[in-house]
């Protein structure tokens, strides 16, 4: 058999390492910053902004599947919330000398309250969504909305919630995605 192989002829699937490409956080010997992705750091400035020329692609199985769940929590907090839901927002800022851009799933808005909710859509409790909202998108928006005036919250919306999925803090189960809470709340949502 060539390298590579199985003895029968089969190709070996090469699996990479669940840590592979991973690299650790200053200050916390525990937390690997997923392969990938790129937090934002101290943005400098923000703005909401229309997309990016991207092409457009095309999932299959699971992705398209978490795909077509994200299209429907959409249309549900759309229902809810109307006006003070925003799907999809686009946002340019400014990190480390050059523009970038981020989309969160959702951002909901509790005027009453000046509380800014930003909602990430998972098919399945995953430990990106932490990172997603609360090193790219939380720095993001609090650089958009000051401190002063507004909060900023997060809230995954998920499907399925695993309890056993390491997670880098508390996680809060809330039956409303708007709840008053400061940690991370997750919302179980099946349609």
């Amino acid at each position: 058999a060539k390298p590579g192989e199985f003895p029968g002829g089969y190709p070996r699937r090469s699996r990479p390492h669940p840590r592979a490409g991973r690299r650790r956080v200053r200050g916390s010997p525990d937390l690997l910053v997923p392969a990938g992705f790129r937090p934002a750091h101290e943005p400098r400035a923000a703005h909401f902004s229309v997309p990016p020329n991207l092409k457009k692609r095309c999932y299959r199985g699971r992705r398209a599947e978490g795909i077509r769940y994200e299209k429907k929590v959409h249309e549900y907090l759309d229902s809810f919330y109307g006006e003070h839901y925003l799907a999809s927002p686009w946002i340019k800022f400014f990190d480390e000398g050059k523009w970038r851009w981020c989309q969160p799933d959702g951002l909901i808005w509790d005027l009453a309250r000046g509380v800014i909710t930003i909602v990430e859509v998972k098919y399945q409790h995953v430990e990106l969504a932490w990172w997603q909202t609360r090193k790219l998108y939380a720095p993001v928006l609090q650089t958009m909305f000051p401190k002063h005036l507004w909060k900023i919250e997060v809230c995954e919306v998920v499907k399925w919630y695993d309890p056993a999925v390491v997670f880098p803090e508390k996680v809060i189960l809330a039956c409303d995605v708007d709840i008053p809470h400061s940690g991370f709340k997750v919302h179980i949502w099946r349609p």
